[in-house]
């Protein structure tokens, strides 16, 4: 009766584990989408009333020479943390078979007795 329970516990905190991850990867997709979003710039107050404006009358854009390493910086910070949640939770497993395999000696050396 214990190992049906222990076998329950542990498919229980694999698919609990499971949506923990699951919800990981969403707030880090989410996350991402926003850091990409751009604002569409506002027309002056001027340009508004007086209607069109050809291209060449209006102020240049603002132009970052630094954007691809800001992207790749958060990218290398992303990937390395999503390498590190999933190292941890393979060590976690291991270290739960482990223990599951410590529980089942302890319940055959007691058993025996």
């Amino acid at each position: 009766m214990d190992h049906r329970t222990n076998g329950l516990m542990s498919n229980w905190e694999r698919i609990s584990r499971h949506r923990w991850l699951s919800a990981v990867l969403v707030v880090i997709a989410g996350l991402s989408v926003t850091a990409f979003a751009q604002t569409q710039p506002t027309p002056t107050p001027a340009a508004a009333l007086e209607g069109f404006v050809p291209m060449s009358e209006t102020a240049p854009r603002e132009v970052l020479p630094a954007t691809p390493l800001v992207f790749f910086a958060y990218a290398f910070v992303w990937l390395a943390l999503i390498v590190y949640v999933f190292s941890m939770w393979r060590r976690m497993g291991r270290i739960e078979q482990d223990l599951a395999a410590v529980q089942r000696r302890l319940r055959e050396g007691s058993g025996g007795r």
